[in-house]
């Protein structure tokens, strides 16, 4: 079994992501496509994307974001929306099953070999000329004021949880096509957007609290294993705090999008 980094502060984080995220998809996708949605998390993305197309189904290693998927899909009433426990790199559906296979933030954070194996699982459940939609983390393409050292060690703090061991990975975003085309799928569409955490007050109260929700729940497991330490936790926390109090403050964490065909 490999090594889950999915707990409850990021099942919280993930419900609050909606249409939005698939956005730049929808064009490609009409109402008789059976989707996909890889690492969908609490299936806020799927629920969405149901209304569009024929069949919708998502998939997530993590137990309690299936079940929190599942009672989503239940107070929606859709018919159309089903969610499977099930680990990306081994997909439980046979060849060809798909029209379109959806990524949202699950790629960037993968090692070599995961990445490897779970975009050749995308390929292999996709239909001839199926459609391959991925939005995902650029980094370096964040705008972030003021830029205070505590809050920048947060960041950092989320990517020492991953454990990169790609170099380039923080900017994995904006290398979509490359990566995509190498692992033989045929880039068609490329662009990038923003989600904005500071559009007024209340947008900036709500990004301390997750940022504090996100520290406070990944800190006894940072410790644990040796990649932060108390003390840097606790000024993660100051930065944030400090971020906050700027009437000023702006916060636009990048994602950059790519929809690729199947060869």
């Amino acid at each position: 079994m490999p090594d889950v980094r999915h707990d409850s502060s990021i099942t919280e984080f993930q419900q609050k992501r909606g249409g939005d995220s698939a956005a730049f998809f929808l064009p490609f996708l009409t109402p008789d496509v059976t989707l996909l949605d890889v690492g969908c998390g609490p299936g806020t993305i799927t629920a969405a994307l149901a209304e569009i197309v024929g069949m919708a189904i998502g998939v997530d290693i993590e137990s309690n974001a299936i079940a929190t998927a599942n009672r989503l899909a239940a107070r929606a009433g859709l018919t159309n929306l089903a969610f499977v426990e099930a680990e990306m790199a081994a997909l439980p559906f046979e060849d060809e099953t798909f029209d379109a296979v959806f990524c949202h933030a699950v790629l960037y954070h993968q090692s070599h070999a995961m990445l490897t194996r779970t975009l050749a699982e995308a390929r292999r459940v996709l239909k001839p000329d199926g459609l391959l939609g991925t939005r995902d983390a650029d980094v370096g393409g964040n705008i972030l004021h003021p830029e205070l050292d505590g809050v920048r060690l947060a960041l950092e703090l989320w990517q020492r949880w991953y454990e990169h061991d790609d170099p380039d990975a923080l900017r994995f975003g904006r290398r979509q096509s490359s990566i995509l085309r190498a692992h033989g799928f045929t880039p068609v569409w490329a662009g990038a957007s923003y989600v904005n955490h500071s559009a007024d007050a209340a947008s900036r109260i709500e990004a301390v609290a997750d940022a504090r929700r996100s520290l406070l729940g990944l800190g006894p497991q940072l410790l644990r294993k040796a990649l932060a330490t108390d003390d840097e936790i606790q000024a993660a926390l100051a930065g944030w705090d400090a971020w906050g109090r700027d009437p000023d403050a702006v916060y636009f964490r990048c994602r950059c999008e790519c929809v690729a065909r199947k060869d």
